[in-house]
């Protein structure tokens, strides 16, 4: 059986591609900043202690440890005229627009309660948005390569998200008229408010196109499986385990990296707000490699997709130091020039595993559902996010207050070498180490374009005579 037999399988139009994907977009507008604006917005803008911050977003990043796999069973579990998915992510609209406000346009007295209180809100509507979602997306179709597609469309969505996240701050700063703000960057007060308001504004828009364009598969009703019993049958899924340390590693790694990376751009590199440009160009090379790794997937696999990029990306990353050791001092103003070529590398390849990764992620559902009897889709995209969240707050939790061990002061510009050295090693070396961990292991994944077929036809035939033997509530 060739790729031809793929042409049989219905595709979803373009406009439905679309309508899907954009959800995403507002969601980066807000995640990112989440991740990257608010150490230093919360830390050197508004004065808190910058260990708090860390503690505070590792703790609030805790609390998806309960919601994410609740929101995921009520959601698989949820039968409605409107579907399964719907209501929950309607419920998650309005909850991440206020806490967006709330977070990025403070007011009154800003204290660490204020940022737990929002920080926590503005998680728990971001779960109750992309559990769902993601979930959606996994049963929009069953087919390798489709699936592939459908990802794709949500990851370019997302880079152009970031992509806004990025320039917003920029805009709104110069906008605002005020040169104190435009120094200091994008964790100013005018430049950060603007992501608060685009949230606003944004979301309940998507969300309505997304509503009334996507449809939402028709799934039996099944007995449900215990909770135990169900968490150790999805231990029990090779694949799934070899998704999750995957995954376990590549949040430790990423969460390490992002929650530094102003900080490096300012007193490591020395290039300022410079180093906002270095970012955009990263995901504007994503949006730009974004397709190539959809038909790569399709062609070498997934998993071998993922390996592939992944390595190209490090390989660029290792010069990093020799960017900050050898360069800067000889020619620093050829620092950012190193570093945007860098950036462009990593960037192509920054697609491949938002791309591939829930692809197979849908693939790991249908064996699930074999193995449990139950279509629980919503459940194993919560109980991986439930796990990779808890490792992104232990890196940005771990990473900010090492720093402040190691005498790194976000608001002084004369920090010791040994502290700029724990930054660099933060930035860039320990997120590396994480990295090549992560590749590692997903190259075991065992699931390729033709086992894949296999568990597909069989999950068919056995969804078949469920419907045959059971009714479905009507509509």
């Amino acid at each position: 059986m060739g790729p031809k037999d793929d042409e049989t399988v219905p595709k979803l139009t373009r406009w439905q591609l679309v309508a899907y994907g954009q959800l995403v977009m507002p969601l980066a507008v807000i995640g990112l900043p989440v991740a990257v604006y608010i150490p230093p917005f919360y830390s050197s803008t508004l004065g808190l202690d910058l260990a708090a911050v860390g503690f505070i977003l590792m703790l609030a990043r805790i609390t998806d440890v309960i919601t994410d796999p609740l929101i995921g069973r009520l959601s698989d579990h949820t039968h409605t005229r409107w579907g399964r998915r719907r209501p929950w992510v309607a419920a998650g609209v309005p909850l991440m627009v206020v806490s967006a406000l709330m977070l990025f346009v403070p007011q009154g007295e800003v204290t660490n309660l204020y940022l737990l209180i929002w920080i926590a809100a503005i998680y728990f509507g971001y779960t109750l948005i992309t559990i769902p979602y993601g979930a959606w997306g996994a049963e929009l179709s069953g087919d390798y390569q489709e699936r592939n597609r459908i990802t794709g469309s949500r990851e370019i969505f997302l880079l152009i998200g970031l992509l806004i996240a990025i320039t917003a701050p920029i805009v709104g700063a110069y906008m605002s008229g005020d040169a104190s703000d435009t120094e200091s960057g994008a964790a100013s007060r005018s430049a950060v408010g603007v992501l608060g308001w685009l949230t606003a504004g944004l979301l309940p828009l998507c969300a309505l196109v997304m509503f009334t364009s996507v449809p939402e598969p028709k799934v039996p009703v099944t007995d449900t499986i215990p909770f135990r019993r169900g968490l150790r049958v999805a231990m029990k899924n090779g694949p799934f385990r070899i998704v999750l340390f995957s995954s376990i590693f590549g949040a430790l790694a990423g969460s390490i990296n992002i929650g530094v990376v102003i900080f490096f751009f300012d007193h490591v590199a020395g290039i300022g707000a410079a180093g906002t440009i270095l970012i955009f160009v990263l995901f504007l090379a994503g949006v730009v490699g974004s397709p190539f790794w959809v038909w790569m997937g399709g062609r070498v696999g997934k998993h071998t997709a993922i390996a592939i990029a992944g390595l190209a990306s490090m390989f660029a990353f290792t010069l990093v130091p020799a960017v900050i050791y050898l360069v800067k001092p000889a020619a620093p103003e050829a620092v950012f020039w190193c570093l945007l070529a860098i950036n462009v590398v990593q960037g192509l390849a920054l697609g491949a595993a938002p791309i591939l990764g829930p692809s197979i992620m849908a693939d790991v559902v249908d064996l699930d559902t074999i193995k449990s009897g139950e279509p629980r889709a919503a459940f194993l995209f919560a109980f991986l996010g439930m796990v990779r969240k808890t490792f992104e707050a232990m890196g940005v939790g771990l990473a900010l207050p090492l720093l402040a061990w190691a005498g790194f002061n976000a608001q002084s510009k004369e920090n010791s070498p040994e502290a700029l050295f724990a930054l660099l090693a933060m930035y860039c070396i320990v997120p590396l180490i994480l990295w090549l961990i992560s590749i590692a292991i997903i190259l075991r994944y065992p699931i390729t374009h033709e086992r894949q077929r296999r568990l597909r036809a069989g999950l068919e035939r056995r969804l078949a005579r469920r419907r045959a033997a059971r009714p479905q509530p009507a509509d």
